[in-house]
């Protein structure tokens, strides 16, 4: 075996063990809170798209509650393509190890990603590698509160590995009071449970 391979083979075993060991030291260490792992406290709550100046049930919606720790959030999401309804679910959370915002996210069509977060200025973002009909290009996403109950929704691509980015889409969303989380909650639930069964007359009563 040559120094060159040998140098390589210690580099390719030696830096996971470190890095493992780094973060299994941590697991007994409770989480550094910081302006960062803070950013997501207005998060908790029922969010609802904004259309034509109003908040529209029948468009995206999201429910968001606390996990396991104050910077860990599990979300329910209901987005709108092509007028046909798709569900998924996601935890965001902060990553201690790596100082930063992770987002793990699976639709009810089977798809999973993993996104890995970014800060731009004073907003944070969720940044991920995509690859579509040969094009390599990153798409990133944020949630930016504008009051207390109100947020803008940013995506953006970059085809450039980052250097400048376009704006794809952007919508606004507002939370719901108290008291209409619960029915808006069991339309969505007829509306999910409509779109399984195949019942298109129900759904296009629920969505009238």
């Amino acid at each position: 075996m040559t120094l060159t391979r040998l140098f390589r083979e210690i580099i390719r075993f030696a830096i996971p063990a470190l890095l493992s060991s780094a973060a299994y030291a941590q697991t007994d260490t409770a989480m550094a809170e910081s302006e960062d792992t803070h950013y997501y406290d207005f998060w908790p709550g029922m969010w609802v798209e904004v259309v034509d100046g109003r908040a529209d049930t029948s468009a995206a919606t999201f429910t968001v509650r606390r996990s396991i720790h104050p910077a860990a959030f599990e979300e329910e999401w209901r987005l709108v393509y092509d007028g046909k309804p798709h569900f998924s679910t996601a935890l965001r959370a902060w990553d201690q190890v790596a100082g930063r915002w992770m987002f793990t996210w699976v639709s009810d069509n089977g798809l999973f990603q993993m996104w890995e977060g970014e800060k731009v200025g004073d907003d944070w973002y969720i940044v991920k590698e995509f690859e579509s009909n040969g094009e390599t290009f990153l798409s990133r996403q944020a949630w930016i509160p504008e009051s207390d109950n109100r947020l803008t929704r940013i995506l953006e691509r970059s085809t450039d590995g980052g250097t400048t980015w376009t704006t794809r889409y952007r919508n606004t969303f507002e939370r719901v009071s108290n008291g209409d989380i619960d029915a808006i909650a069991a339309q969505s639930r007829r509306l999910s449970e409509a779109y399984v069964q195949g019942d298109i007359e129900s759904v296009v009563s629920i969505y009238t």
